[in-house]
């Protein structure tokens, strides 16, 4: 097994099996769900073999494969995985064989639909494990190209708006971050696009500041961070079930790890700059999220809302510049992907029945559908954050890390935690309590295939809600290296803007920036410890 490839076997699987499905007669539909389904659990199974390959402790790159791609360019096919990618590349491993069975009634243009999802999953599955930036590039481009296709041919009736909104939106931003990536292979001396290569260049602070703006660009909107939202709520709600699943699950985190993975460690003293304003705008992201999902009338629209309320605590624990709020962020990732893939779920079995998804029109379907309710609750609990359920284990750390940053952004976000206990239990309680009337009157539960679908969810989130310690363990020591790598560039830079906390969840040493006098910086003469 350590002799396979298996980061190439973990996308090359889903990319063939999309092949097999395009060459497979249109009217062949059991065929194509059975051979999709088969992929998908494959390509779960590697995934899983890698996280048992995966060496815990170590902050580096592990399971590297490499070979020239276009070598007179300097690009290579160069594929890692460390703690940040692992539990992003297990996330949409997990989901990809769900997705294919909560589609599994698809019947119109069935192919086509299929043959679109797989790509989407070795598209994604890439862009978490290469380390060469044209190949993040290209299959970071190459993502808009199928769920495109999911949103504006199997969506709403405003499918075709949404879908060029999100295809302009997302297009722009990663062009924008080729030309950061061409400025930084220039700076290099036109030597390759390695991700190591391109990680320790001497730039100017003018220089990192336009550069990590361009990466902004792409990632920010990918998260996406107030104001860059405004494609997300139309791509959820025209988009097609398993489409706002993957959009929430995993294409959403793309975001957050960019910001992880390239603008902190390639972009330090931009970093340190610009941190306050990157937790200003992850608080107004949290806020700003929670208070628009309270007064929609669209339950899936809410959720939508919602997505961008959540994720802005992965800003927030991105650029608290702290192990704990780092690894919050990263787990919060993961915990955001299983509450609202499954949110969004549950709500596509209820639109399946009903082709209504206003909140009210529901009232009482606790009483009609109780296994539909009760995995409901579970879920939406879940989201807000309860104690004992996996949210409370990503967004409690990511505070706690903002709070060491700046304290009143960790206050204003704490609001956001009680904003989404009053949304969502409001919704809960209108849609779900009270006499059955209206559209849940004849509403049937749910079939044992749904029951499938959502269980192993709700399954793993009362078990990360119980024991989140494995994924800790492994996401720590890559961040630990990765936050200790930006800070120190505070020791010797002119930096004025930043006063932080560092070091490991818990400890007290402190780093201080104070404003500087006579174009020198003044340091406490104490030497800094971790």
């Amino acid at each position: 097994m350590a002799d396979l490839p298996l980061l190439t076997l973990l996308i090359a699987v889903p990319a063939a099996v999309a092949v097999l499905v395009a060459a497979m007669p249109r009217h062949a539909v059991g065929p194509i769900r059975s051979v999709s389904l088969v992929g998908s659990l494959v390509t779960l199974g590697i995934a899983v073999a890698i996280v048992a390959a995966f060496e815990v402790g170590q902050p580096g790159f592990q399971l590297e494969e490499q070979a020239a791609w276009i070598p007179q360019w300097g690009i290579s096919y160069r594929l890692g995985v460390d703690g940040i990618s692992l539990l992003l590349v297990g996330l949409t491993a997990f989901f990809m064989p769900l997705v294919v069975l909560a589609a599994w009634h698809q019947q119109e243009r069935a192919k086509g639909f299929f043959v679109s999802l797989m790509a989407m999953g070795a598209a994604m599955l890439g862009v978490f494990l290469a380390l060469d930036l044209i190949l993040f590039y290209v299959l970071f481009e190459a993502m808009l190209v199928p769920m495109y296709a999911l949103i504006g041919i199997w969506g709403g009736k405003q499918r075709r708006y949404a879908a060029i909104k999100f295809f302009l939106y997302t297009l722009i931003g990663g062009l924008l971050m080729l030309v950061a990536i061409l400025y930084l292979y220039w700076s290099a001396g036109a030597q390759g696009f390695d991700y190591d290569l391109l990680r320790g260049l001497d730039l100017t602070g003018t220089e990192q500041l336009w550069l990590f703006l361009a990466f902004f660009a792409a990632f920010g909107i990918k998260v996406p961070i107030f104001p860059f939202h405004t494609w997300l709520p139309d791509a959820h709600t025209e988009a097609p079930t398993v489409g706002s699943v993957i959009l929430a699950a995993v294409l959403l985190k793309i975001g957050g790890y960019g910001f992880l993975r390239f603008s902190l460690p390639y972009f330090p003293e931009a970093t340190l700059t610009l941190a306050p304003w990157m937790l200003a705008l992850g608080v107004i992201g949290v806020l700003y999220g929670a208070l628009v999902a309270m007064v929609q009338r669209d339950i899936k629209r809410l959720i939508a809302y919602s997505s961008v309320s959540h994720l802005g605590f992965v800003v927030l624990g991105a650029f608290a510049l702290n192990q704990t709020g780092a690894a919050g962020s990263v787990v919060q990732m993961v915990n955001h992907g299983l509450s609202t893939g499954a949110l969004f779920l549950l709500v596509g079995f209820l639109y399946d029945r009903t082709h209504d998804r206003a909140i009210a029109s529901y009232s009482g379907i606790m009483r009609a559908t109780p296994v539909f309710g009760g995995l409901f609750l579970v879920t939406a609990m879940s989201s807000l954050a309860l104690p004992g359920l996996n949210g409370f284990t990503g967004e409690f750390p990511i505070l706690l890390g903002t709070f060491e940053a700046l304290p009143l952004a960790g206050v204003l976000a704490t609001l956001g935690v009680i904003l989404a206990a009053i949304y969502l239990l409001w919704a809960y309680q209108r849609m779900f309590h009270g006499p059955v009337e209206g559209r849940a009157v004849g509403l049937t539960d749910l079939t044992p295939r749904e029951v499938g679908v959502v269980a192993p969810i709700v399954v793993l989130m009362l078990v990360i809600g119980v024991y989140p310690g494995p994924l800790y363990e492994r996401v720590n020591p890559t961040v630990e290296a990765l936050v200790d790598e930006v800070v120190a560039v505070a020791e010797d830079a002119d930096l004025a803007t930043l006063r932080h906390l560092t070091g490991d969840a818990g400890a007290d040493a402190e780093l201080v920036i104070d404003p500087p006098a006579d174009d020198e910086v003044a340091v406490d003469d104490e030497e800094v410890s971790r």
